[in-house]
């Protein structure tokens, strides 16, 4: 090649490079102009948007506020009021209810009662629910089916994937490839930001055989996303809308992003945006076992399988007591007999946490713009639930 012909080359590949970097609508544009994802994302993505409801349900509204008074630890040798703990770790939303009562309720960081949040892998645990109601409904027949019932394509990827059953992509058992970094060639930034999310899943092998070893995936439940999506015949945000969100008397509109508005793909793993006080709604519907004031909207079955733990799901490599079911944390202690759940939580990057106190009948909601400060969370729920009993 002559030394004209490799400038010329050259020049054009840098365009190339550049106007990639320029352009979100690719990937390497969204990776390197947006850079690190953060709770306004909701802000980024195109998305289907949902309406507030004509008739919110309110929880009840209680006059104490005796949380502010009280110490608690936020990390070894480390402790302080509340409020001073969720205002130096960036919380914007905080909220605390027991038995349908709003027992303490913050806002803080320069977010409101109405500030929209990205949910980010809560929505992996909502994408559990939406599951279930299309297997109520019949749309998916069983959660041992094969992905391969609903989306034959895979099979010319790995033909491993005939092996790969529903229930193992929530149970994070799927042998998926996901190349856990941040780098640009990495699968966590690419389930993130890919414009095309559908093609990616097609051009994924399986780095190990189903049903194996707990490995954390978002591609579990973005293949989800379009299981249901080829099931229902519509779109996962449209499903949940009717059968959820339009159920439950949301205080507020939300929405839930899509990968771009070429593809439309609902972004299962993350894309959820609502605010605090109707995330709090998933917590209660939970404990009244999928029924809303009524109205059966998820099976008693689908959450009693959801929840059924064993030693298989035990995470010992995490927490002595942290099992993963179903796109659920659960935290639980074994007795002789049987197992004795103590919380049941959704969990997401930056700190944004819903964890839901079955025996105390208890929600907490946390949401924020950084997961810092307190070392653990968890710690901090467990001691809350303890002093308002």
């Amino acid at each position: 090649m002559n030394k004209k012909l490799y400038i010329i080359f050259l020049f054009i590949g840098v365009i190339f490079v550049l106007f990639s970097f320029a352009n979100t609508n690719s990937y390497l544009g969204r990776f390197f102009k947006w850079r690190a994802s953060d709770i306004e994302d909701v802000n980024k993505f195109p998305k289907h948007e949902f309406k507030a409801s004509s008739q919110p349900y309110f929880f009840i509204k209680s006059s104490k506020k005796y949380l502010d008074s009280l110490k608690f630890s936020s990390g070894k040798n480390r402790s302080s009021y509340l409020y001073e703990i969720l205002k130096n770790s960036e919380t914007t939303a905080f909220i605390v209810i027991k038995n349908d009562t709003l027992i303490y309720e913050k806002y803080l960081n320069d977010y409101y009662r109405n500030s929209i949040n990205t949910s980010f892998s809560v929505a992996k645990s909502i994408t559990s629910l939406i599951t279930g109601i299309t297997i109520d409904e019949q749309y998916i027949t069983n959660v041992n089916d094969p992905v391969t019932k609903y989306i034959p394509e895979l099979i010319r990827t790995d033909s491993r994937y005939k092996e790969l059953r529903i229930s193992q992509l929530m149970d994070m058992r799927s042998g998926m490839q996901f190349k856990d970094h941040d780098l640009p060639w990495g699968d966590k930034a690419k389930a993130y930001y890919y414009p095309d999310l559908r093609k990616r899943i097609l051009e994924l092998p399986l780095e190990s055989n189903p049903g194996g070893g707990f490995k954390y995936n978002s591609y579990n439940p973005i293949l989800l996303g379009m299981i249901i999506e080829k099931a229902s015949q519509m779109s996962p945000a449209k499903y949940f809308e009717m059968k959820l969100w339009d159920q439950m008397g949301m205080e507020y509109s939300g929405s839930w992003s899509m990968d771009s508005e070429a593809a439309g793909m609902t972004k299962m793993e993350s894309g959820l945006n609502i605010r605090a006080i109707d995330m709090a709604k998933f917590g209660r519907l939970i404990l009244n076992n999928g029924n809303w004031n009524g109205k059966q909207l998820i099976s008693k079955e689908w959450l009693d399988y959801s929840f059924g733990i064993s030693e298989k799901y035990k995470l010992t490599d995490y927490a002595d007591n942290l099992y993963y079911r179903n796109f659920w944390w659960i935290y639980a202690e074994k007795n002789k007999f049987s197992y004795q759940i103590s919380c049941i939580a959704g969990t997401g990057h930056l700190g944004q946490y819903l964890f839901i106190f079955p025996k105390e009948k208890t929600i907490i909601v946390r949401m924020g713009k950084a997961d810092k400060k307190v070392d653990s969370w968890k710690t901090l729920f467990y001691d809350i639930v303890e002093s308002i009993n």
